[in-house]
Parts: C-alpha cells; structure tokens; sequence
C-alpha cells in the first residue's frame, strides 16, 4: 500500500515527520525540513519499505509511531491522542526510534 505525500499529493511518501504529522515524499522533505535550522531537527520515520514500520496495537490499520513503555505497546498518533487523556498523560511515550515524548 502506497502513502501520497501530504505536501504535493501526488508523489508516493518516503517519510513520516511526527512533529509534522505529514507523510512527505523526498522532494517535499527536503523543502519542509531544510528550509530552517529548527525544522531540520525533526524526526522522520522512513516509510520506503512499509514492512519496516510496525503497525498500531489499537487500530491494527495505521502505522505506529509512538511506543507506551507503560502500555507495552505501539501506537498511530490518532489512537496515541485518544487513548493517552487524563491521567495517562504522564506515560512515558517514545517516538519508535527511542525519542521521549512530552
């Protein structure tokens, strides 16, 4: 299954930026993330090879981004978003390359 990217919707995405919460493809990438020093700092998830990315424990559809050490599990951003309210907002969540998120 192929991801179009969210900047110019017609390339196929080569990266998914958290931060963004856009699926770029290289073109658009290099324009997002190299126009300032701060956006450059983004991380990015390659999504080249989709057997790469682990899929989310919740949905089981959408790619999983965030890891609940708390919850043992992986999650997409929108079950990230609705299952992490109230007080599992303080669950250590990572970025699935090891990043904290806050």
């Amino acid at each position: 299954m192929r991801t179009l990217c969210d900047g110019c919707e017609s390339a196929a995405a080569v990266v998914f930026c958290a931060a963004d919460e856009a699926a770029l493809c290289s073109a658009c990438d290099v324009k997002v993330h190299m126009c300032n020093k701060l956006a450059s700092r983004h991380v990015r998830v390659g999504l080249e090879n989709s057997s790469d990315v682990p899929r989310c424990d919740i949905c089981e559809n959408a790619p999983g981004f965030f890891y609940c050490e708390i919850d043992g599990s992986s999650l997409c951003l929108q079950c990230d978003m609705a299952v992490h309210v109230g007080g599992k907002r303080t669950h250590g969540r990572y970025l699935l390359l090891r990043q904290r998120v806050e």
